[in-house]
């Protein structure tokens, strides 16, 4: 192989080299930005085959989809309501570069652009969030706080190139001091509560024994009332059950009461020391 071929070989492949160089893929999820000697001369927002000069322009790439910014304007210090509450929250922000160039000339990258637009967004957040109370930040009108920081991050982001979609707040704390003492204050109010409970409890438990108490009181008068009666009843019946035995025949029933005293009078190993013309020994007699 000749010196001349190995020149048109070499000059073939400087030109393939070349031509890859200057050919780059946009994709549909991409913006471009073309650097010629590091300075921007134009930039590709829609998708394709695109073209550069080999060697002298560079292509620098961008997501244009939606991105996630988490940021917590709470951390360094903290947040004040209008009623001079104090508290520390958390937030992300949505974005999309619209603008490849205002965007590497402002920020360059995504590092960059979080140290940028968190301190826009916290002091976005500060100068809304001291409008409202504290309560109405925790969650009533929440939804208006976030509308009103959104739109004041959205002005001042667009010196940056991107285009903030919305920004949320998604939690909600208070400093360690004020937690605590309101966790100490609600503990007072439950043991408080809970006290009251059991004093409640204890006033109705002695209600209701006092009423079990009564009503036993009662139930026991009314029984023994009934068994009067009826022992009453009892002993007319047997009373008048007595006198007609009586006088149907008073001899016998002399006989059966004079048995009935022996039997209750002569106990075994008993002595009796009795005139025998006592009246109670007439039936022995006879």
């Amino acid at each position: 192989m000749t010196n001349k071929m190995y020149q048109i070989i070499g000059a073939l492949l400087l030109f393939l080299g070349a031509m890859v160089n200057s050919v780059y893929i946009l994709d549909q999820r991409q913006t471009a930005l073309v650097l010629q000697f590091g300075e921007p001369v134009r930039q590709g927002l829609t998708p394709g085959l695109k073209f550069k000069i080999p060697l002298m322009q560079n292509v620098i790439k961008f997501d244009k989809r939606i991105q996630h910014l988490t940021f917590s304007p709470g951390d360094a210090s903290e947040l004040m309501a209008l009623d001079q509450k104090t508290m520390k929250l958390d937030a992300f922000a949505k974005y999309r570069i619209t603008n490849p160039l205002k965007f590497y000339q402002s920020v360059q990258n995504d590092q960059k652009l979080k140290m940028r637009v968190g301190s826009v967004i916290e002091s976005s957040v500060r100068e809304v969030v001291g409008t409202f109370p504290f309560i109405d930040v925790l969650g009533s009108k929440r939804t208006v706080i976030t509308n009103k920081i959104t739109e004041l991050v959205r002005k001042q982001a667009e010196n940056f190139g991107i285009n903030i979609i919305d920004v949320r707040i998604v939690r909600v704390n208070l400093p360690d001091k004020a937690r605590d003492a309101v966790y100490n204050r609600m503990r007072t109010d439950r043991l408080k509560e809970a006290k009251e409970i059991r004093a409640q409890g204890a006033e109705e438990a002695l209600a209701i024994k006092a009423n079990a108490d009564k009503e036993k009181t009662i139930i026991l008068a009314e029984a023994k009332k009934q068994s009067e009666i009826l022992k009453g009843n009892g002993d007319a019946a047997s009373i008048k059950i007595f006198s007609s035995a009586v006088n149907s025949d008073p001899e016998f029933f002399s006989f059966y009461r004079s048995l009935e005293a022996y039997k209750n009078a002569f106990r075994p190993n008993t002595s009796i020391v009795i005139s025998s013309d006592s009246p109670f020994m007439k039936y022995f007699n006879e």
